[in-house]
C-alpha cells in the first residue's frame, strides 16, 4: 500500500470532528510548505517546542504585566 493509499484509509475512518481537524492540519502544513521560508518553518517548529516546554506567556499574564 502506497503512503498515499494509507492516507486515504485512515481518513475513511475518521468521524467528522477528527476530519476537521485533520484538514486543518493539512491544509497548515501545505500553506507553510507554499508560503514560508525555509527558515520560517523552523521558526514555527522552535516555537511549537518552546510551547511543549512551557515556555510561553498568556494573553491574561501578558495584560497583566502592562497594567502594572
Amino acid at each position: 500500500m502506497t503512503v498515499k493509499e494509507e492516507l486515504h484509509r485512515l481518513v475513511d475512518t475518521l468521524g467528522d470532528e477528527d476530519a476537521c481537524e485533520a484538514l486543518d492540519y493539512l491544509q497548515w502544513l501545505l500553506a507553510g510548505r507554499e508560503g514560508l521560508t525555509d527558515e520560517e518553518i523552523a521558526r514555527v517548529h522552535a516555537g511549537e517546542a518552546e510551547i511543549e516546554r512551557g515556555e510561553y506567556i498568556t494573553l491574561d499574564d501578558l495584560q497583566r504585566q502592562f497594567r502594572a
